[in-house]
């Protein structure tokens, strides 16, 4: 969790790295709108965080997806080299 803090700059919400700093990788995953709004962040920001929240989630079920698919396929070899 140690790259939270310069995703939340990227985002320019760096003011809210203090409510992750004690959050787990899986508690974070699980945040909704409703549970940030319980910890008072603005309405923009809580959409802004969930998108990219969203966005993670997807890419994390994409990346198994491929390691199966590479896994079907023997490995390392071929076309997944370098995945």
């Amino acid at each position: 969790m140690k790259d939270v803090p310069s995703w939340l700059k990227s985002l320019r919400l760096h003011k809210y790295a203090a409510l992750f700093a004690q959050m787990s990788y899986e508690e974070m995953m699980t945040l909704t709108e409703h549970h940030l709004e319980s910890q008072n962040v603005t309405k923009g920001a809580r959409h802004k965080i969930a998108l990219s929240i969203q966005k993670l989630r997807e890419r994390q079920s994409v990346l198994r997806a491929l390691e199966k698919v590479r896994g079907a396929l023997g490995g390392t070899g071929g076309h997944w080299r370098g995945l």
